[in-house]
């Protein structure tokens, strides 16, 4: 409850004035200055000229020539109420402001959640987005084996076993020939082998990293989705977010 504030009695306020004035040098009033000094209309000079004598009578105010003065132990005794005064109005204005902090309204939960916790939380998850994001583009790394140098394969010219227009072949040109044949053969036939191993070793190589570029793209078929997830929470967090700092 508000406290209303009494105005003071004209005594008072003409000996505070005279207190005032003379804070530094003792200060001499004629009953026109003193009247000149009051800003309210109602207060008549004759009304002041009766508030001065009565002040004088009760030494209060000292009168010499047309001119007041402040009494000296008047002077002490308004400076102690004052005092006072003043002291009383700080103590009632630290009330006021205690009671005033303990009234104020506190945060709700809900707004503290909206207006820090929730923006925070947001913002944590766009960076473990982001973070995704990088090691999506980093994870999609093919480990090829490197194929083995494989040695050529050079087939030589068979030795050949014509010996020209001949009625008959002797029996050493026939076992030339058969030799050289027979060595043809198992030229060719570890020539074949050879080839048959690298072949299938290259088959090998092929399936194995066949195999793990699908195991590749399956993984990186499950980030992308896992990413669009993760996106499609944020866009909601958000949402709801604008939606709630409105209504709250």
């Amino acid at each position: 409850m508000k406290k209303e504030i009494q105005p003071k009695p004209l005594h008072e306020t003409i000996l505070e004035l005279f207190y005032f004035e003379s804070k530094e040098k003792p200060c001499k009033l004629t009953k026109n200055e003193v009247f000149w000094k009051f800003k309210d209309p109602s207060v008549s000079e004759f009304q002041i000229e009766e508030v001065l004598n009565w002040l004088v009578h009760h030494k209060k105010l000292n009168e010499n020539l047309g001119y007041y003065t402040l009494d000296k132990y008047e002077a002490i005794e308004l400076e102690e109420r004052i005092k006072k005064e003043r002291e009383t109005i700080r103590k009632e204005a630290n009330s006021i402001f205690y009671t005033n902090s303990y009234s104020l309204k506190k945060p709700k939960i809900a707004e503290i959640f909206v207006h820090y916790i929730a923006p925070t939380l947001l913002l944590s998850y766009t960076f473990f987005i982001l973070f995704l994001i990088n090691k999506l583009n980093t994870s999609f790394e093919l480990s090829v084996e490197k194929s083995e140098n494989f040695n050529e394969v050079f087939i030589a010219e068979p030795k050949s076993g014509y010996f020209g227009k001949k009625k008959a072949l002797s029996d050493k040109e026939v076992k030339y020939l058969f030799k050289n044949q027979q060595q043809n053969i198992v030229y060719l036939n570890k020539n074949i082998d050879t080839l048959q191993k690298q072949v299938t070793k290259i088959n090998e190589i092929h399936s194995k990293s066949t195999n793990e570029i699908h195991q590749q793209i399956k993984i990186l078929h499950n980030q992308v989705h896992a990413i669009l997830f993760h996106l499609s929470i944020l866009l909601v967090g958000f949402i709801l977010l604008f939606f709630l700092k409105n209504i709250l």
